[in-house]
């Protein structure tokens, strides 16, 4: 039996050091699953951490559209390679040719080339997933389909009108029907009247003083198939066994399971690959499967798979170091239970130079860099006005040998880099998984 006092501990203590004001972990090793919970759920109203607390999960939402996706592609309504306008004829981008070759499986390995970070609109409406794709062909398209990945939320978004329009039935009800129920994930929802009435967290903004709780609810429902989905940590654990193949054939297949889970893309820094949509790294030997959420750098939660030893690991959070606080938990999961110390290395680094200074745009905000190559996000005013935290100035700094970029504080691995056009000039800066374009 796994000892994890010292990982309660552990999360005790940097939730606290932090400034997250809850958190919920699972753990799912042996076959047998783990909860810890450490601090409040609000810290207005400060009721504490559960096991059955609902989290916005944000972005991991995307492996459960995914998931709904490859039933039906199981079920011979969708073709992995068909062009989604077989789909959903009169869909336009503003490249007519990316349109004609955009298939499914460009979308689920963030490799369609437009755009993929869009304002939001502010509605609950039924049509709302329809009239945000109606706007897709005012979308710069950046790449032609299949050459590059870059995360597209976007993309998810047209997966789950996909899903819509094939299951003549809204996207959430069609999840529900298809994943969420078959799995016993009875404590998972997308609407916010539905957690109203049932232990939630809400998101914090973390200023000198502590946590603040920000009274927004940091998406619309436009945004719910790329990362609306609330959920506990035990249904995360659920969901995680039936990834492992630890559960039945529904509602995919183990062959499924493990095609989504392969190398379908290389990509590079930050990961080692996409998968459908899972995406890859490396760890002391080990593959590991993961997705991570981020709501309005509210609240963020880590999923981590490792197949290989049939473990999981997920970490909800409130607050925006919650990011850096899930990465803690896996981190000790895997040396303390897996015997995979991360090995630390020290890159090599080389000054940075004027040419890569300049203004890149992510689409819902803009990466300003100096000449001394620390970047300064600047988001749109239509996040800004919904109370959306800002992020940090990085220090970035460029590895020797080449374009790739890593932290200046801590040289230990890559995080991206620039990319060059045909013509050998600077032309995107490839940060977070996103390609972002130089226009200045």
């Amino acid at each position: 039996m796994a000892d994890l006092n010292p990982l309660q501990s552990l999360l005790d203590s940097e939730a606290t050091s932090r400034c997250v004001p809850g958190a919920a972990v699972g753990v799912l090793l042996d076959g047998t699953e783990h909860v810890l919970t450490t601090g409040v759920a609000s810290a207005d109203a400060p009721a504490p951490v559960t096991a059955d607390t609902l989290f916005q999960i944000g972005s991991t939402t995307k492996t459960i559209t995914a998931t709904a996706i490859m039933h039906l592609v199981e079920r011979g309504l969708l073709d992995l390679d068909g062009p989604v306008r077989r789909y959903l004829p009169g869909f336009r981008l503003s490249d007519e040719r990316a349109a004609e070759e955009l298939t499914i499986r460009h979308l689920l390995t963030h490799t369609g080339g437009f755009l993929g970070d869009v304002d939001d609109g502010a509605t609950w409406d039924t049509d709302a997933l329809a009239a945000s794709i109606r706007s897709y062909d005012e979308l710069p398209q950046l790449f032609p389909p299949g050459l590059t990945a870059s995360y597209n939320n976007a993309g998810f978004r047209l997966l789950g009108r996909v899903i819509e329009v094939v299951c003549d039935e809204p996207y959430e009800n069609a999840v529900s029907r298809i994943v969420l129920g078959p799995l016993g994930m009875d404590s998972s929802f997308f609407f916010p009247w539905d957690a109203a009435t049932r232990p939630h967290a809400v998101g914090h903004t973390v200023r000198d003083d502590g946590p603040h709780v920000a009274h927004t609810w940091g998406l619309f429902r436009e945004a719910m198939p790329e990362g609306g989905l609330l959920s506990s940590v035990r249904d995360q654990l659920r969901y995680a066994a039936f990834h492992l193949g630890l559960g039945g054939e529904e509602p995919v297949t183990s062959a499924t399971r493990e095609l989504m889970r392969a190398e379908h893309v290389r990509v590079g820094a930050p990961w080692a690959g996409i998968g459908l949509p899972w995406l890859l790294d490396d760890r002391a030997g080990l593959r590991l499967v993961t997705h991570g959420g981020n709501i309005g750098n509210l609240q963020l939660s880590t999923f981590v798979l490792v197949p290989e030893r049939g473990f999981a690991v997920t970490t909800l959070t409130n607050s925006a170091p919650g990011k850096a606080l899930g990465e803690l938990v896996t981190d000790w999961c895997l040396e303390h239970l897996l015997d995979a110390k991360p090995e630390r290395t020290r890159l090599t680094l080389r000054d940075p130079e004027p040419r890569y200074a300049g203004s890149y745009d992510a689409g819902q905000w803009t990466v300003e860099v100096d000449e001394h190559l620390t970047a300064r996000f600047v988001l749109r005013p239509a996040l800004v006005a919904a109370e959306v935290e800002g992020f940090p100035d990085m220090r970035l700094a460029l590895v020797e040998g080449g374009d790739d970029l890593t932290l200046a504080a801590d040289p230990s691995r890559r995080i991206g880099r620039f990319l060059r056009d045909d013509a050998g000039q600077i032309a995107f800066l490839h940060l977070a998984g996103r390609a972002a374009r130089r226009i200045t």
